[in-house]
């Protein structure tokens, strides 16, 4: 700037430089080198352009309410939280995506995975001690719970207790202790496409019992108007804590949501959320 400035000071010094010499070409000169001036001070007023955010697909498998309510019109709790993690900041926006559980093995195993996976538990993953994956705080506190009609209650007491029983699972979902038991014909477990079905088995008695989510059995009950025709066992089937997966290669973006999900019990707008699904 201090060059361009010495540049025009020559040029307005120079004879013929003033108008009132009669010499136009060095007054356009002089009117062009300030014109240049005024260009290049308006272009360091302007703030510098900012950075293109990030595009972060969140990835989600759990396709039952309140988790994904309606994936066309992309509702439920987990098209909520990317919208909560975008109103944070303009770093990154993110997005929710439904994808079978198989296709997140798949490109887990080959490497091919491009986002980060929202309610998962280390221990479905075989990842206990957290070394392959980077894993957040808990988002979403649930438990699986063994769920029987109200007149023919069952308390669940450890896998042993379901022997001789009729059983509903969802197809393709794992279930510590039982799924050995019923491997060896111990247990018949019958499975079907969803939780909202493995109820609706109870309700006409297909089933002695079942394994739904607790979030997903008060969503159901709530608006199916099912209250008083459930009991749960004393005992669930397993407690966890729903957390974000994200790759190890992905440490700058971790870090950018460890702080934000280390505030979810206090944060306000994500309180309110949670209570549009209870």
């Amino acid at each position: 700037m201090v060059e361009v400035y010495s540049w025009i000071n020559r040029a307005a010094a120079a004879p013929g430089s003033s108008p009132r010499h009669g010499s136009r070409p060095a007054f356009a000169y002089l009117a062009l080198a300030r014109l240049v001036l005024a260009l290049l001070c308006l272009g360091g007023a302007l703030p510098s352009q900012a950075a293109e955010p990030r595009h972060i697909t969140v990835y989600a498998y759990h396709l039952k309410p309140p988790f994904i309510v309606d994936q066309h019109q992309e509702q439920g709790l987990y098209y909520d939280f990317s919208a909560f993690l975008n109103s944070k900041g303009d770093a990154y926006r993110f997005r929710t995506q439904f994808v079978p559980r198989n296709r997140v093995e798949h490109d887990l195993a080959h490497q091919r995975f491009d986002g980060v996976l929202l309610g998962v538990n280390p221990i479905w993953f075989q990842d206990q001690a957290e070394k392959k994956y980077l894993w957040t705080p808990g988002i979403f506190e649930d438990q699986d719970e063994i769920v029987s009609l109200i007149e023919t209650r069952f308390d669940y007491q450890g896998p042993q207790s379901l022997i001789g029983k009729k059983l509903g699972g969802v197809l393709g979902f794992s279930y510590f202790g039982v799924d050995t038991l019923a491997a060896k014909g111990h247990i018949a477990r019958i499975n079907t496409v969803g939780e909202r079905e493995v109820l609706e088995m109870l309700l006409k008695g297909r089933v002695d019992a079942g394994i739904v989510s607790r979030s997903t059995l008060n969503y159901l009950v709530a608006r199916e108007g099912w209250q008083g025709r459930f009991y749960l066992s004393r005992q669930p089937h397993d407690t966890f804590s729903r957390r974000v997966l994200v790759l190890r290669r992905d440490q700058e973006l971790y870090d950018y949501l460890l702080p934000i999900l280390q505030g979810l019990q206090t944060d306000k707008d994500w309180q309110a959320i949670l209570r549009k699904y209870q």
